[in-house]
């Protein structure tokens, strides 16, 4: 990634929207965790409700990752095996 494509990146409020995202996403996972004693007595219509919910959040997540992968060629999978292998 060249210096010119990186301030493009920065400068853009799709990367700051995708970090509040993935924020907010781990928090709701850790309140899940933390609350999953009470959350398995829940009645069943509710949890599948919370189960759509949650793949409605992630996978728009991934849309927000393709997105970036394919403006700024952001794709942190890569950037961790990369600096992984090295």
């Amino acid at each position: 990634m060249t210096i010119t494509q990186l301030v493009n990146m920065l400068i853009n409020p799709s990367l700051y929207a995708h970090f509040l995202h993935t924020i907010l996403l781990v928090l709701a996972i850790l309140l899940v965790l933390f609350n999953f004693s009470k959350m398995i007595h829940l009645e069943p219509f509710k949890i599948i409700v919370l189960l759509l919910f949650f793949s409605l959040v992630i996978g728009l997540h991934g849309i927000s990752h393709l997105g970036l992968e394919a403006l700024y060629g952001y794709n942190p999978i890569r950037i961790f095996l990369s600096s992984v292998a090295n």
